[in-house]
């Protein structure tokens, strides 16, 4: 079934012939399903560029989006290039908002179809699921069509939803959610996690399935970026400033109010402290409470900057916070810029319960970490970012911790990579009962 708004690659697009498909084993072919916008920041950092790592190794991929905007031909035109040149081959769906539960399961049904019609031209060996959305379309598109399932199941997704205060436990949404969570994890030949407590929750320690993946920074480029420190502190007029640097979303799981009580104490230490914020959120989700506060306007610029413009802001700064609210489902969280703030070398402070972060920046004897955001602990947190700018070894135990840990060159890509060829061998086993 051709969607309206799909697109589909040329004759010279399609999958390798069978005499090809030997000389490329274990190489698999594989369509990403992502119910995101291609022109999302976070598809770019944490779908694209791990795609483009997969093609340069010869996997050939796929990428199905579901695009939040009316796209124009020319613009269509434009977004297929880019990923033509990163070797992937897209498909664009529009996605549909409210209301929103007949929405979702319109966009489903016809995700569901597509990624059929889309398995059986391409001879698609796997289907990678972002989330539960698409493995919701990939287990009804294999009444369809036959492919191994990926489920890259990202967070607890039901439980992030209660946890919001978005949804009841036991309502249908909940329920829905939590059985295709459930249906994924029983028939899914490969599985993704972003974190190695959240694998003690959902599985056995002995389940060969699944991957610890969390989400990766480009190491590289934030070191590429270092040499520009005092041209972006000469642009942003901060050159005699300390830069306490915040980038990511506003409200919700992220403690605006908490990080501005800490950067107000912070300043009684270091009294040239300068707050950067750098969010595509509303930024008057901050601005009241700086005004709170009673932080002047001089000491933090709030702004937006394109994906490709934060190493550079990362290398301007001297230290860098991350309050996230901790929850049962957080568990699962493995937030991009931690991976990012501790590749610049930068001193972080976080809170506890959030994934594996706490956990990692122990071993590696880096960053702050808050048992909660109380007064006592927000004082001491300002005590010991006080003594960690400026650091050199502690700047070095970061980057050495991005490096093993967090690198998207050599975590990211090489696990999935190991799953991508895992799932390429069984795909190429004789054909299997069916499903």
């Amino acid at each position: 079934m051709a969607a309206q708004g799909a697109h589909y690659p040329g004759r010279d697009e399609r999958a390798p012939r069978a005499a090809d498909l030997t000389e490329a084993a274990p190489r698999l072919r594989s369509l990403y399903v992502c119910y995101l916008s291609l022109d999302d920041p976070l598809v770019r950092t944490q779908v694209v560029a791990y795609l483009a790592g997969l093609t340069a190794q010869g996997h050939a991929v796929h990428l199905l989006t579901f695009e939040t905007t009316r796209l124009t031909r020319a613009r269509r035109r434009a977004l297929r290039a880019q990923m033509r040149a990163e070797r992937i081959h897209w498909h664009g769906l529009r996605y549909h908002k409210r209301p929103s539960l007949p929405a979702t399961v319109f966009d489903t049904l016809l995700g569901a179809a597509v990624v059929a019609a889309l398995g059986r031209r391409f001879r698609v060996q796997a289907v990678h699921a972002r989330s539960h959305i698409p493995a919701a379309m990939a287990l009804l598109a294999r009444r369809a069509a036959r492919f191994e399932l990926l489920f890259d199941i990202r967070g607890i997704l039901a439980e992030e939803y209660v946890d919001m205060g978005n949804w009841r436990r036991g309502s249908v949404p909940f329920r829905l959610t939590a059985a295709v969570q459930e249906a994924g994890i029983r028939r899914a030949e490969g599985l993704v996690v972003l974190t190695h407590a959240v694998r003690r929750v959902l599985f056995a320690p002995d389940d060969p399935r699944v991957e610890v993946i969390p989400c990766c920074a480009d190491v590289e480029a934030v070191a590429a970026a270092r040499p520009r420190r005092d041209e972006t502190r000469a642009a942003l007029g901060l050159e005699d400033r300390t830069i306490l640097l915040y980038v990511g979303k506003l409200g919700g799981w992220y403690l605006q109010r908490e990080m501005v009580e800490f950067y107000v104490r912070a300043t009684r230490r270091i009294p040239d402290l300068h707050l950067l914020v750098l969010t595509q959120s509303d930024r008057a989700l901050i601005d009241s409470e700086l005004a709170a506060a009673g932080v002047a306007a001089g000491d933090c610029t709030v702004r937006s900057a394109p994906a490709p413009e934060v190493p550079a802001y990362l290398a301007a700064a001297d230290a860098a916070v991350a309050f996230i609210r901790p929850t049962y489902s957080k568990t699962s969280s493995s937030p991009t810029k931690i991976g990012e703030y501790l590749a610049a070398g930068l001193p972080v402070v976080t809170g506890c319960g959030i994934g594996d972060v706490d956990a990692v920046l122990e071993r590696y004897g880096t960053g702050v970490v808050l048992d909660d955001f109380g007064p006592e602990a927000l004082e001491r947190g300002a005590d010991e970012l006080q003594a960690a700018i400026g650091d050199a070894a502690q700047a070095e135990r970061a980057r050495r911790c991005a490096r093993e840990e967090l690198s998207l060159r050599a975590v990211g890509i090489p696990r999935y990579a190991r799953l991508y060829e895992r799932l390429a061998g069984a795909a190429a086993q004789p054909s299997q009962a069916a499903r």
